[in-house]
């Protein structure tokens, strides 16, 4: 389109300069000659006023053609990066939603439970099995210190 368009502007300038020529003619041509030669330059005049608007028309056409692609390039662009935003912050969504059903499904009554049994002090037979002593090594047998000396 570019292209197109600097060659456009290159022949819609040699015709404004070959109007405006054309312009100066007619009136030397007035001022000098007869009605037949102006007559002549007039007509001149006309064919290259109308090529001048014919390319204004053509210009136009191609700034329209232009203005609309670069405007649908812009929409491409755009609803790309929007539709790509949509689906990272749908998907972020999803994992917020699972995240606070997951906190929504902590059970408090049972956590505080678990946790007082931990920490509550338990008494010395459960804490300590019947084959280990206060220091926590296994008792020996009477048998093993025996064959030991």
């Amino acid at each position: 389109i570019c292209t197109e368009v600097q060659t456009s502007l290159k022949t819609l300038c040699t015709t404004r300069d070959k109007e405006v020529k054309a312009v100066r003619a007619l009136e030397k041509t007035k001022c000098k000659e007869g009605s037949k030669k102006a007559e002549q330059v007039a007509a001149d005049l006309a064919a290259k006023q109308s090529e001048v608007a014919t390319k204004n028309a053509e210009i136009l056409a191609l700034m329209q053609q232009f203005h609309t692609q670069k405007l649908n390039d812009y929409k491409s662009v755009l609803s790309t990066y929007a539709q790509i935003q949509m689906l990272y912050h749908s998907r972020a969504l999803e994992f917020y939603t699972r995240a606070f059903q997951d906190i929504l499904d902590i059970r408090t009554d049972e956590y505080i439970e678990g946790v007082l049994n931990e920490t509550t002090p338990m008494s010395l037979s459960q804490s300590v099995p019947q084959n280990m002593n206060t220091t926590g090594t296994p008792n020996q047998s009477t048998d093993q210190l025996n064959m030991t000396k």
